[in-house]
């Protein structure tokens, strides 16, 4: 991967996931996706994020293994994000909202899958 391309995609990913901590855990909820369902918005940001990880790990190590540590680490974040939403008191945890965060993930799992092709590999490892 260029280099200009890697330092683009490691900046995005330091500034995506602290947003997506952030607008889960604020007290006052933006209306960022208005006009969208709450469980769509929550489906594509975390497709977008699963997309972010997938690319910041794809130089690193083979596409299959990319693709289950980015789907495995996009979830677990996105629980922990609504987990942390128990301390905060005008927010509630929401299992919906775990559930379309998760199939966000999923969708952009089996998009990047088809979209990659199952021989491309990245990386040596």
């Amino acid at each position: 991967m260029a280099t200009r391309v890697r330092k683009f995609v490691i900046a995005a990913n330091l500034v995506y996931a602290p947003v997506l901590l952030y607008l889960g855990v604020v007290s006052d909820i933006p209306e960022i996706a208005a006009g969208f369902p709450d469980y769509v918005a929550h489906g594509l940001a975390y497709a977008v994020h699963t997309v972010l990880v997938y690319a910041l790990l794809l130089p690193s190590v083979k596409r299959a293994r990319a693709l289950i540590f980015a789907v495995a680490g996009v979830v677990f974040y996105g629980g922990l994000v609504e987990a942390l939403q128990f301390f905060q008191p005008a927010r509630s945890v929401e299992v919906r909202d775990l559930l379309a965060n998760s199939v966000g993930v999923g969708m952009a799992a089996m998009t990047l899958y088809l979209v990659t092709g199952p021989g491309a590999t990245g990386g040596h490892g």
